[in-house]
């Protein structure tokens, strides 16, 4: 490996170093949240909250190593598409901590709701988007593009859907309990929506990791059209 292989070789390094720490950050603000909804913990959601700047400025770091080494590399083939890869899966991380503190804020503002009120409705869900996160994190560390290319096929507006008809039912139809207060419905309703956008951003993140690794992109393909992709 000559001089400047080597150079371009140790810069990966340390972006990829940088982006498994965001990675871990946001895993971490990901699940606080959780255990914010599981309990009705405002302090907890607060601390999400306090914590997206760290997320924020880990963005900005990657961006400017990122193009620290478009500068001064000019890296070619696997090299440039893992720091192309980086710009966009940054992108998908940082938004993901901010639905994060998004729900957190809902989650504070609910004050006086049970717990189990709101898991009735939303646990399914809200375990889906957390694992679709986690797998997109495992798939980023391995390196495992077919595992990217595989979630890229995963759906959460379905789920989405479900809940949001189940509080429309509930609100019309009560049965013998009392009314669902619209207060409450509001705050569900934006609430799976924010945890729809981490799982959505979580299959991004995948596909991103396919690019990185094969060189497809997935962006705007269908999952029937994976097959023919795979034979590239």
């Amino acid at each position: 490996m000559s001089e400047q292989e080597n150079f371009i070789h140790q810069m990966i390094v340390s972006l990829r170093t940088q982006l498994l720490v965001m990675g871990a950050s946001t895993e971490i603000a990901v699940d606080n949240m959780r255990n914010a909804i599981m309990k009705m913990d405002a302090p907890t959601a607060q601390a999400v909250i306090d914590g997206d700047d760290a997320i924020d400025l880990l963005e900005n770091q990657i961006d400017s190593s990122s193009l620290s080494i478009l500068a001064r590399t000019q890296p070619v083939a696997g090299d440039l598409r893992f720091v192309v890869a980086t710009l966009r899966i940054v992108v998908d991380m940082e938004r993901i901590g901010d639905e994060a503190s998004t729900v957190c804020g809902h989650i504070i503002l609910m004050k006086g709701t049970s717990a189990s009120e709101l898991l009735d409705l939303l646990q399914d869900h809200l375990d889906n988007g957390l694992q679709a996160f986690r797998k997109s994190l495992r798939i980023l560390r391995e390196g495992d593009a077919e595992g990217g290319l595989e979630m890229h096929q995963s759906y959460a507006e379905q789920s989405e859907v479900a809940i949001i008809q189940k509080l429309i039912e509930r609100v019309h139809n009560p049965g013998s309990g009392a009314p669902l207060d619209t207060v409450f419905v509001m705050h569900m309703i934006l609430i799976v929506h924010s945890i729809t956008r981490i799982w959505r951003r979580s299959v991004n993140i995948a596909g991103h990791c396919y690019f990185a690794y094969r060189g497809d992109s997935l962006k705007h393909v269908a999952p029937h059209e994976h097959k023919e992709i795979m034979h590239f």
